[in-house]
C-alpha cells in the first residue's frame, strides 16, 4: 500500500493517523468522564496526568494529520453519492477537525493558565503562559463543554460510514480500512 493518498483511497499514513487519533480521542473521552466524578486525590491526579499526556500526543498527531492532509489529495467521493451527502461529509470532517483542536487546545490552556506545566508521561513541559484564574475558568468551561459536540460529530461520522458501507454499499469504509479493489 502506498504511503500517500490516491484519487480513490487513503494512503497508509493517513489511515494510521486516522485510527490512532480515533482510538486516542475515545480514550481521552473515557479518561475525562472517569475522573470527572472522582474526589480530589492521588487517583484523580494520576488519571488527569494520563489524560493530559495523551491529549498532548493527540494534539501532535492531529497536527501531523492536518499537515499531511494538505500535502495529499483527498480521495473523491463515491460515484452516485448525492451532492448533499458529499457536502455533509466534507462539513462533518472539517467540523471534527475544528472540534478536536478546540477541545485539545482548551484542555492545554486550562492546565497552563492554572500555573502548571503541561504533564507529558511523567515530565512537565513548561509553558510561557501566566497563571490567571479568570482565563483558567474560561478555558475550563470550553473544555468541559466542547467534548459533547465533538462526541456528537464522531457518532454522526461513524453512523455515516456504516450507512455508506451497509446501505449505500459503496467503498467509503474500505478506503479508510482495508482499501479498495482498484
Amino acid at each position: 500500500m502506498a504511503l500517500s493518498n490516491t484519487s480513490s483511497q487513503y494512503g497508509s499514513l493517513a489511515k494510521a493517523l486516522h485510527w490512532l487519533v480515533a482510538v486516542g480521542i475515545f480514550w481521552l473521552i473515557y479518561l475525562g468522564l472517569e475522573q470527572a466524578g472522582m474526589e480530589r486525590g492521588e487517583a484523580k491526579s494520576a488519571i488527569r496526568a494520563t489524560h493530559a499526556s495523551w491529549a498532548l500526543l493527540m494534539l501532535t498527531l492531529m497536527t501531523i494529520r492536518i499537515v499531511w492532509k494538505f500535502m495529499n489529495e483527498t480521495p473523491a467521493h463515491p460515484d452516485g453519492m448525492p451532492g448533499w451527502q458529499r457536502m455533509g461529509a466534507t462539513i462533518t470532517h472539517w467540523a471534527i477537525y475544528v472540534a478536536v483542536f478546540l477541545q485539545l487546545s482548551a484542555g492545554a490552556m486550562t492546565v497552563a493558565t492554572n500555573g502548571n506545566g503541561l504533564p507529558f508521561f511523567g515530565m512537565k513541559i513548561p509553558v510561557p503562559i501566566a497563571e490567571n484564574h479568570d482565563t483558567h475558568e474560561f478555558w475550563e468551561g470550553i473544555h468541559e463543554f466542547a467534548w459533547k459536540p465533538l462526541a456528537a460529530l464522531l457518532v454522526l461520522h461513524i453512523l455515516a460510514s456504516l450507512y455508506n458501507h451497509f446501505i449505500a454499499k459503496n467503498d467509503v469504509l474500505h478506503r479508510m480500512t482495508i482499501g479498495t479493489q482498484n
